[in-house]
């Protein structure tokens, strides 16, 4: 007889002293993926600002000492009173072909890796433009928002806002399209309560791809560069982090459960969420985990690279078609959820699948144009 794996850990962790209230291991997870997510964001969007070696008004934060600085650097011969001429002396730098005067400056290579974070990051961008970039941002530090300072600045920011989305998104996802939505216009104070379960990946997306039209027009103020789709594109590589770890969350909770099998790879849930009988089931959840967890590290991977993510529109549409792809196919493998949908047939998470991977077929095909 197949001996198969039994899975049966307490959902809480620990519980707050004093106050009785249980830490769940889901709750954990998520944590994690937003807190891990955070900083892959703030690198990536670091990177992205070191490759424009233009700047901006939005980047000065010190307009008399920024001139005061231009006037005193041996790279110009005269001197300028005014802003934008300032700017304009600043700028053509690369354009008048003076990158030799700028790369003479930074001999020693110690420093070099320093202004670019880690030797790898050459690989990823323009070196020279890049490098310059760095380098005048060290010279200007007091009168100028560097590119890590303004990348810090959005990136708490925004963090903030993708944490309520997510929230309100994957819960009114799941009431709507899972749940009987009577129950809860009876029950209000039930939509508020996440941590009793229910929350849907594609009422999150669609809450976030609102967020972010809403936060990419606010971001114009710090930098005019950046778009919705640049957005869209940096903020895809850590949510596929964060589904990984959402996925792993729902393992412990022993929700969101397959369909009985006899394989090898069927599990038994001790107390599964929904009550059923313990009977050995696909950990649908860890299929999803694992190649949500393989899609990071493919869209970190190419992140790193200008070619693709100065395409915009190229990183999100690949998350579309991978997670989304995957996603109607692990269906077959999954017990009903919806109280929408009876019968055979597909279920739910595959026609909400169906759009997304259709738009990011569209998004690859039109970024695959603009890249030519």
């Amino acid at each position: 007889m197949l001996a198969h794996f039994y899975w049966n850990p307490p959902r809480e962790l620990f519980y707050i002293p004093g106050l009785n209230i249980p830490i769940f291991f889901y709750s954990i997870f998520f944590a994690i993926g937003f807190a891990v997510g955070y900083y892959i964001f703030l690198y990536i969007l670091r990177l992205f600002f070191l490759n424009y070696y233009t700047f901006t008004k939005k980047d000065i934060v010190d307009e008399k000492l920024f001139i005061k600085s231009i006037n005193e650097s041996d790279l110009f011969k005269s001197k300028t009173s005014t802003l934008n001429d300032a700017l304009g002396r600043l700028n053509n730098l690369y354009e008048e072909k003076k990158v030799s005067d700028v790369l003479s400056k930074i001999k020693d290579e110690k420093y070099k890796k320093k202004l670019l974070l880690n030797n790898k990051v050459c690989n990823f961008l323009d070196y020279h433009k890049s490098l310059i970039r760095a380098y005048l941002e060290s010279f200007f530090t007091k009168s100028m928002l560097t590119s890590k300072a303004k990348a810090l600045l959005i990136t708490d920011k925004f963090t903030i806002w993708m944490i309520i989305s997510t929230l309100i998104g994957a819960r009114l996802g799941h009431i709507i399209f899972y749940e009987d939505l009577s129950y809860f216009l009876k029950n209000p104070l039930k939509i508020i309560k996440v941590w009793e379960g229910g929350l849907a990946s594609h009422g999150a997306t669609v809450a976030i791809i609102i967020m972010i039209i809403c936060f990419s027009k606010y971001l114009k103020k710090y930098s005019p560069k950046i778009s919705f789709l640049n957005l869209l594109d940096i903020v895809s590589i850590p949510t596929a982090l964060a589904g990984f770890c959402i996925r792993i969350g729902n393992f412990f909770n022993q929700e969101i459960l397959g369909v009985p099998t006899n394989s090898f790879l069927g599990v038994v849930f001790g107390r599964p969420a929904d009550g059923s009988f313990p009977i050995p089931r696909h950990p649908v959840q860890l299929y999803e985990a694992v190649f949500y967890l393989l899609t990071f590290i493919l869209l970190f991977w190419l992140g790193r690279k200008a070619k693709v993510l100065l395409v915009q529109g190229k990183l999100i549409g690949l998350f579309f078609i991978l997670i989304y792809g995957f996603r109607f196919f692990v269906e077959f493998f999954k017990e009903k959820q919806s109280l929408l949908i009876s019968g055979k047939g597909l279920l739910m998470g595959q026609y909400l699948s169906i759009p997304f991977v259709l738009l990011g077929i569209i998004l690859v095909f039109i970024s695959k144009i603009r890249s030519k």
